[in-house]
């Protein structure tokens, strides 16, 4: 990624002492910035666990929902244009505590109560099951799936919930 933080900071209309101040490096606001949005997501998409839908039906919509306000944030837009930035912003969030701590509110606890009630499978921990969510999801939000493959409902039908579905 060829950005700079003088860059950052001159967009944002602000001198680069101050991007400085609050973030050490790039890394570190690229992980800000994905967890922002990571949290603005996941409010967002609440509603679609306060259905009466078996929990696989209620992550497929969840994951559907999140991926469409993703790709509507400037934030992920500008990263998506950028390959390379976006896996940058991807590792810097995935290691930041405060990313892993929103993650498992929203999903890990319903991964356990789940796998608890037998909706899904029990052989792997929560949070491996929530980082498939998430890569699937980040994935799809980078390159959407394509007519063949049923769209991006296609793809997380037949391939996130064929694989978190209970091992018999």
């Amino acid at each position: 990624m060829r950005t700079r933080m003088g860059d950052i900071a001159r967009r944002a209309g602000v001198h680069r002492s101050t991007v400085y101040y609050h973030f050490p490096n790039k890394d570190a606001l690229l992980a800000a910035s994905f967890v922002r949005v990571l949290g603005a997501t996941l409010q967002a998409v609440e509603q679609c666990w306060q259905t009466d839908e078996p929990f696989l039906a209620q992550l497929v919509a969840a994951c559907l929902r999140g991926i469409d306000i993703a790709r509507g944030s400037p934030i992920l837009r500008s990263l998506v244009e950028d390959h390379q930035a976006l896996g940058a912003a991807y590792h810097a969030a995935e290691g930041s505590e405060l990313w892993r701590a929103k993650l498992a509110d929203a999903l890990v606890r319903r991964l356990e109560a789940a796998a608890a009630a037998g909706e899904i499978r029990r052989d792997l921990r929560a949070d491996t099951l929530a980082r498939w969510v998430v890569r699937i999801s980040f994935s799809l939000i980078a390159e959407p799936a394509t007519p063949e493959d049923a769209g991006d409902e296609g793809v997380l039908r037949n391939l996130l919930v064929a694989s978190l579905k209970p091992r018999r």
